[in-house]
């Protein structure tokens, strides 16, 4: 059954976001929902309708909402034309800062936990593509006089990957400066202007996020049995292809042949099963961006693109439920651009104008997308705003 023309969504929005923010897309279920509200689930399916159902109406009332939210900014983003680029990447930086604030962070979490759950979750596809679409034409709308067309694109795959990181680590200032440099480089120009300074800021911003690894709180990795650590791939594997919200004791018992009372002796709770997974996923990023550039391969990687990119996005949600985690995602923010500034060095003929700056708002912009173009199961990913922009760089040298 359908929803009553009556009914009234909101309180099951509210309780929607509290139980996704406490437990992942695993709470967003009828029981808990019906706990939540202090009633039963007879009683909010006769409301509200059957469990699709009803998840679609609560995706409809927060995309609803965010799009509300959205409208306000982009009334002030039109107030204040005309827009120079460094305008728009502090408009960007703000917008963010808002997306990710105690008044809308649950909101915004709730998007990003369906973006990462959609592949196993095909009943909310599309309520949350048209929620993903109405994020682009805000991006778009709000890019719209400043040059090339594509930003608004690449402003939109952007705020995908930062606004995830954001929710984690957005009240470490050296993020915070990290973010700000990043999008006036996307927002201004590719390639540094004569003189420009932001290069060595971001330089030493860089270093002083990478301090949270080695301080107070910083990141330490579980131990592990050879045993644990061989089901640990099977685990990350799952939450990169799938989602976190995939990893169950079944799941991973049938995935590695393995027997689910064995597992469950050396997992004992699905948490131990999400950390080693997450740990293993650390651990094989690490591998990655650690070794000497030109050790890169990328026909030898076990990790592709799009994977890593589901992978660093898979850890800066846990990281807004695991502190211990926190340092990881502010690690794997902050060297986005590194091993990429030597693919694309390697690819472009001559000298090359792009600096580790460049290279850190291509890649972000490009995550973002990868993300977001996998909420539709098989679809193609679009690069062709990175493509765009990348090139009209290249094209002033």
């Amino acid at each position: 059954m359908t929803a009553r023309p009556d009914a009234d969504i909101q309180p099951v929005l509210r309780a929607a976001l509290t139980l996704v923010a406490a437990d992942g897309l695993k709470g967003l279920s009828l029981r808990p929902l019906a706990d939540q509200l202090g009633s039963t689930v007879s009683a909010l399916s006769h409301r509200y309708g059957l469990k699709d159902e009803l998840v679609a109406a609560v995706i409809d009332a927060a995309r609803e909402a965010d799009t509300a939210f959205l409208n306000g900014w982009l009334s002030r983003v039109r107030a204040l034309q005309p827009l120079t680029g460094s305008l728009l990447a502090d408009l960007a930086d703000a917008i963010l800062d808002d997306m990710t604030s105690p008044r809308h962070a649950a909101r915004t979490l709730f998007f990003f936990e369906l973006v990462q759950g959609a592949p196993t979750r095909p009943e909310i596809v599309a309520s949350l593509s048209a929620w993903r679409d109405r994020r682009l034409a805000f991006w778009r709308a709000a890019a719209e006089t400043i040059g090339p067309p594509e930003l608004g694109d690449a402003l939109n795959g952007y705020s995908a990957d930062e606004a995830a990181h954001g929710l984690a680590i957005g009240d470490v200032a050296a993020y915070r400066w990290l973010r700000r440099l990043t999008l006036r480089r996307l927002c201004d120009g590719l390639v540094a202007a004569p003189g420009a300074t932001d290069l060595r800021a971001f330089v030493m911003l860089h270093a002083a996020l990478g301090e949270m690894m080695t301080g107070p709180d910083g990141y330490e990795p579980q131990p592990l049995t050879d045993w644990q650590a061989r089901i640990a791939r099977d685990i990350s594997a799952l939450i990169i292809t799938q989602s976190a919200d995939a990893v169950t004791h079944r799941a991973i018992a049938a995935r590695a042949g393995v027997a689910s009372s064995t597992l469950a002796y050396h997992f004992p709770r699905q948490e131990d099963l999400l950390m080693a997974g997450l740990e293993d996923i650390i651990a094989r990023l690490h591998g990655r961006v650690y070794r000497d550039p030109d050790k890169i391969d990328l026909i030898e990687e076990d990790l592709s693109s799009v994977e890593i990119a589901r992978a660093t996005f898979a850890v800066a949600l846990a990281a807004t439920r695991t502190p211990r985690l926190r340092a990881c995602a502010a690690d794997m923010r902050r060297r986005r651009g590194e091993n990429y500034l030597f693919i694309l060095n390697r690819q472009i003929p001559g000298e090359s104008p792009l600096d580790l700056l460049s290279s850190q708002a291509l890649s972000i912009a490009g995550i973002g997308q990868i993300v977001l173009d996998g909420v539709t199961a098989g679809g193609d990913i679009d690069r062709s705003a990175i493509e765009a922009l990348l090139a009209a760089a290249l094209a002033a040298r």
